[in-house]
């Protein structure tokens, strides 16, 4: 019948020698000669560096020209805002700040108005446009208030660029650099200098700009900043939206740059450091070539251009139909090799974990091994699947704990019996045969289980060994040791935390009119006799002792001490008692003599 069985196995497997040297040989040959042969005829090519420089050229000419266009806003509202700060300059004197003002847009042309906000949001500037539209100097009350307002809290950390915004009198979108204005220590007002978007359009779209083909910038990834289409402004533009979206401008190409079903990510177009790839718009391919300048707004302008990419050179085009089919081939066979690996591996790393896991006694957490088309795996998979379902039931008997306790010992023999400090802790619901009356035995056991499992999470959270459930009662233990200090304050710990479960387990049981239940604990400290009990067939490992009687009858006890009603009573011994820490909170229940010892003992309440 075994013979059987292994023939059986072994049609339809291969060994995983066999197909890891033949698929790795043949995939490195085929990889690496094809790989040799590309490299052989691009290394005759220099024409990617002269793309490369070229194209970096450019588009850092491109920033460059822009960054020189906004600064000047920049280092006029820090001039006049210097000024005042020194108190060369008082605001107040509108005839005196005027002329300041007006210095500073002649200063720098790009500029179309310069306003001061105060701090009570009142403003007083100058600018280029007059309402009626004409081109001369005059005072403005600013609409850039409502922008201040919204954007105060950035301006409280220095000087900003704030975001686009649209002014109803000009019919014009501007971006504005601000600059809080001090005096005293104290900020009195910022200073704002505004550029129109048209105008910044009309600069990049100029002769003296170094983009190749057509150039634009985004503001952010969604919105057009400039373009030659907004040189004579843009229709639709409003407070709400002062800058035209990207996927509804009127220039298709632009509106295309992101789009997914348009984006063809390309190697023709190996560009180190600006960013660059192709789209297909009405037939025509297109390159983009762009950059990201972080120096002016709130959200990242995009610098860019694109052109056909048919005006590439011939050499170019050659380069970029062997470098795409040796790279087309090169990831085939990545690919392939990646598919095979994982194929061959993926048994072995899900084998690997599970034993981790099986090493750490997480059984539950382990899903069987499935079967394998390779003879070895195969079997190694049937193997661990019958040990792992033996273990899951002797999860279920033994606590992991107590294995791991035994795991550390090694050799099953040297688990011996031995006498160590230890507090046991007993746990009986109170109640049960009132509350479980009537109950069908599915329901009862429902209920135990769930008071169980609310009691022993407590226990486990606090580093206890739940040793045996008796009926409705728990008896557990805590040893000491260093890592988690006296067992004492741990048993104690678990025991307030139970009772803060089953209060509040009362309550959603009151919400569904059921009956509360109670507990009674009982705790003691003391030395027992720690480890294997019963025959050599049939071993329990637990405790026995004097110290695990007191904690039974301390438990017991409550039903003397604690009114009848009580929904939590704790007892523990003077043995506990003296070990716990001034967190605790204990008070004394007299001296008492249990069942079977001849001297009292003293007992303290639990609160």
């Amino acid at each position: 019948m075994r013979t059987a069985e292994i023939n059986y196995r072994w049609y339809g497997h291969v060994p995983i020698t066999t197909t890891l040297v033949a698929a790795i040989g043949i995939l490195v040959l085929l990889a690496a000669g094809i790989v040799f042969g590309v490299g052989v005829w691009l290394a005759q090519k220099n024409t990617f560096d002269l793309l490369r420089e070229n194209a970096n050229q450019v588009i850092s000419a491109d920033v460059n020209q822009i960054k020189h266009y906004l600064k000047p806003a920049e280092y006029q509202t820090q001039f006049v805002a210097e000024m005042i700060s020194r108190g060369e300059v008082d605001p107040l004197d509108r005839a005196t700040f005027r002329t300041i003002l007006k210095g500073a847009l002649a200063a720098a042309p790009q500029i179309e108005s310069v306003v001061f906000v105060s701090g009570d949001f009142e403003s007083f500037g100058v600018s280029r446009i007059t309402p009626a539209g004409k081109s001369s100097l005059s005072i403005l009350e600013s609409s850039e208030v409502v922008n201040i307002k919204e954007n105060m809290e950035m301006l409280l950390s220095g000087p900003v660029w704030l975001p686009p915004i649209w002014h109803d009198m000009h019919q014009m979108t501007y971006i504005s650099r601000a600059h809080p204005v001090e005096y005293g220590g104290l900020v009195i007002g910022t200073l704002i200098a505004e550029v129109a978007v048209k105008q910044l359009s009309k600069f990049i779209s100029m002769d003296g700009f170094e983009a190749a083909g057509n150039p634009f910038i985004l503001y952010g990834l969604d919105h057009v900043l400039a373009h030659r289409l907004m040189i004579d402004g843009y229709s639709g533009l409003s407070t709400e939206s002062p800058l035209p979206r990207l996927d509804l401008f009127s220039d298709p190409i632009v509106s295309s740059i992101w789009r997914s079903e348009a984006r063809s990510e390309t190697e023709k177009h190996m560009l180190e450091g600006p960013d660059t790839h192709v789209a297909e718009v009405s037939g025509q391919e297109y390159v983009f070539i762009f950059k990201t300048l972080m120096d002016f707004g709130t959200e990242p302008m995009i610098v860019g251009a694109y052109f056909l990419s048919s005006d590439l050179p011939a050499e170019i085009k050659r380069m970029t139909a062997s470098l795409i089919a040796g790279l087309s081939v090169l990831l085939l066979s990545l690919i392939t090799a990646m598919y095979l690996g994982q194929r061959i591996a993926r048994p072995i790393v899900r084998f690997s974990t599970a034993a981790n896991r099986i090493r750490d006694l997480d059984v539950s957490k382990v899903e069987e091994l499935p079967d394998s088309m390779f003879r070895e795996l195969s079997d190694q998979a049937v193997a661990f699947n019958a040990m792992l379902r033996a273990l899951r039931w002797f999860e279920r008997y033994v606590p992991k704990n107590i294995v791991e306790q035994l795991i550390r010992h090694g050799d099953i023999d040297a688990s011996v019996s031995d006498a160590r400090q230890i507090t046991v802790m007993f746990t009986d619901m109170v109640g049960f045969s009132a509350v479980s009356e009537g109950m069908r035995a599915e329901q009862v056991a429902a209920f135990v289980n769930h008071h169980f499992s609310i009691v022993v999470q407590c226990i486990e959270n606090e580093g206890g060994t739940v040793d045996k459930f008796m009926g409705d009662a728990v008896m557990a233990y805590w040893q000491n040791n260093e890592e988690q200090g006296h067992s004492a304050e741990r048993a104690c710990r678990a025991a307030l935390a139970i009772s803060a479960a089953i209060r509040l387990d009362n309550q959603r049981r009151q919400l569904q009119n059921d009956p509360p239940i109670g507990i009674r604990i009982g705790i003691h400290s003391g030395m027992a006799t720690v480890g294997n009990i019963g025959t050599p067939g049939r071993l329990n490992y637990t405790i026995i002792g004097d110290t695990v009687n007191i904690g039974q009858r301390l438990e017991q006890l409550g039903k003397k001490i604690y009114p009848s009603e009580t929904e939590v009573s704790i007892l523990i011994s003077a043995n506990t008692a003296e070990k716990l820490s001034s967190k605790f909170t204990t008070i004394a229940a007299g001296s008492h003599r249990l069942q079977g010892r001849i001297t009292d003992v003293d007992v303290f309440r639990l609160e």
